[in-house]
């Protein structure tokens, strides 16, 4: 790898070799020769370090811009040497000077070519962003639950899985030496799970004492209760390791030649059917005389973690148990893009810009992207990163629309909301100041469509990324006692956000999964729940009943001992009370 490295440095510094050549004809003495190859050596070696350790883009722009760099540079000291040999200190020799100076002016003008391109092409860029534009929600790729449809899982956030791992970290053999700083959702055996690499954690010596990660851990990323598990499998090329085993310059010596710029992200794991361990990086090239990306020329090399062997393939050939090749990063600059600027640079930005069609993510309510605008979700075996998109007038808490990017092909999609809804970070606020007491940071959260009613469902973490408790708002409510339910699991939230809007027979069972049935039984226990309904159980029944004491108030007065009866859905060990409970004891 060091002798690529050599011939890519070669490439970036070739313009400095016309100066050297030219100082060396111009001063043959010994003295003079040794003086400009230590002079050019330098910049060659210097030029190695700086190419080898930060990976600069190798397209033909970058590379013009670094050779007109080190031109002047070279030009500048060779020129001074050549003048100090002659005795001639306050000067240096005016062809130098005058090809230092004229290096300089066209480096000027190959900047100034790319900044107003990148202007000029804003509109072009956006409209290569390939957006599908919906006027409805009605087939976004969002979790919906009904009387025909089953609860998708919620995905965890990160902190709740790196708490969850943290905690059997300390199972790893010389766990201090290794640390988690990265994980991916991905299917794997067609169940949602994140996957989190170990990494060194240390100085070069402790890697260069150890040189492999002995494994990763895979958590399911739906369960609340799931263990991590540990999978030993000895990884020797990591975005931790140095020099030729470091990933990101294995995939980045792979790409020479081919004009293609790295995501600017640490390359992410994913492993296939078998369990085989490869780090995932999305590249792409960039459009036109501008810096800007080409979201129809995107690529993702594949490393292999064991072998070091890596594969580059255009997006849509990758092998089939890959889930992520667009990176959320790139997916949250292709939104902006879409949002910001599809009716040009001055519109959005400008002095005076009628800011026409202008949108923006809501910020800091992810887990990914920049300035976290995505949440992961799964959706019919794909992931998507979900985001939603609102005014840029900081004063409106509304949603305008909903944009989701498919994690696997890159395709991205704007639904409009023709509800009023409330913006997530509203509801992130709102959960919180529900749940005032606990201390406890609303997380993640995600839209559901739930019996046709937006809702939007946050997650309650506490301070070490603990998962605490469910938290369901009506998304066009505005946080009140009757349009928000809490629960310490999925179901049983659900649930009790299904009984604020039970009103009647036919919106019961519109709304209620399960099995309607009649029940007969004694009181065992009772508590009431909150200000809209009652929990109970009966002697020699196992399931938990939730009755409504919003709409049927007598039901409020059932006791231990009494004997009832009703009819419910069940679901699962779960059943939602169908209007009022007969009481023999009343």
């Amino acid at each position: 790898m060091l002798g690529l490295f050599l011939l890519l440095t070669l490439e970036f510094t070739a313009f400095s070799f016309v100066p050297f050549v030219i100082a060396l004809l111009r001063n043959p003495h010994k003295l003079g020769i040794q003086t400009h190859i230590f002079i050019q050596l330098a910049i060659f070696f210097i030029g190695l370090f700086i190419v080898y350790f930060t990976g600069p883009d190798q397209t033909w722009k970058m590379i013009l811009q670094a050779n007109l760099v080190v031109l002047a540079i070279a030009s500048g000291l060779h020129g001074s040497a050549l003048a100090i040999s002659k005795r001639e200190l306050k000067k240096i020799e005016g062809n130098f000077l005058l090809t230092m100076v004229g290096s300089l002016v066209a480096l000027g003008i190959v900047i100034l070519v790319i900044i107003v391109s990148g202007y000029a092409t804003t509109k072009s860029v956006a409209k290569i962003t390939d957006v599908t534009e919906n006027t409805t929600t009605k087939n976004a790729p969002m979790p919906l639950i009904n009387s025909k449809s089953k609860e998708v899982p919620v995905v965890n956030s990160y902190k709740t899985v790196r708490n969850q791992m943290q905690n059997s970290l300390s199972n790893v053999p010389d766990s201090n030496v290794y640390s988690l700083n990265h994980a991916r959702v991905q299917f794997y055996h067609g169940k949602l799970v994140y996957i989190a690499p170990l990494d060194f954690d240390g100085s070069f010596f402790r890697y260069n004492h150890y040189k492999k990660v002995p494994g990763y851990f895979i958590v399911d990323a739906t369960s609340k209760n799931s263990k991590p598990k540990f999978v030993k499998k000895s990884m020797r090329y990591t975005p931790s390791a140095y020099f030729g085993h470091d990933a990101s310059r294995k995939i980045y010596a792979s790409i020479t030649g081919r004009g293609l710029v790295l995501s600017g992200s640490a390359p992410q794991l994913e492993i296939n059917e078998s369990g085989h361990p490869y780090y995932v990086q999305t590249l792409y090239k960039q459009y036109g005389l501008s810096t800007r990306k080409n979201y129809r020329k995107v690529y993702v090399a594949v490393l292999d973690s064991v072998t070091g062997k890596v594969q580059v393939y255009k997006q849509g050939d990758e092998p089939k148990w890959i889930d992520v090749t667009f990176d959320p990063n790139i997916a949250s600059d292709k939104i902006y893009s879409f949002a910001a600027e599809r009716n040009g640079w001055w519109n959005a930005h400008g002095f005076g810009g009628s800011r026409l069609g202008v949108m923006k993510s809501v910020e800091g309510v992810g887990t990914e992207g920049r300035d976290d605008v995505f949440t992961p979700i799964a959706y019919k075996k794909d992931i998507y990163y979900f985001t939603s998109m609102t005014s840029n007038n900081s004063k409106q808490t509304s949603v305008l629309g909903y944009m989701y990017v498919n994690a696997k092909t890159g395709k991205t999609y704007y639904y409009r909301e023709e509800a009023d809804a409330m913006t997530p970070n509203r509801a992130d606020s709102l959960a919180e100041n529900r749940m005032k007491q606990t201390q406890w940071k609303a997380n993640m959260p995600l839209l559901y469509r739930i019996d046709g009613k937006p809702t939007w469902v946050v997650s309650m973490i506490d301070d070490n990324g603990a998962f605490m408790s469910y938290v369901y708002l009506l998304a066009n409510g505005n946080g009140t006692q009757d349009t928000v339910a809490v629960g310490t699991d999925a179901k049983s939230a659900l649930q009790k956000y299904r009984n604020l809007f039970n009103s009647n027979t036919d919106t019961a069972s519109s709304s209620h999964s399960g099995k309607k049935q009649n029940f007969t039984g004694t009181v065992n226990r009772v508590v009431k729940v909150n200000n809209g309904e009652v929990a109970f159980l009966l002697n020699d029944n196992k399931n938990v009943f939730y009755a409504s004491i919003k709409n049927y108030p007598r039901n409020m007065f059932i006791q231990n001992g009494d004997e009832i009866s009703f009819s419910g859905y069940l679901d699962g060990k779960t059943v939602i009370v169908d209007k009022a409970i007969t009481n023999k004891n009343l």
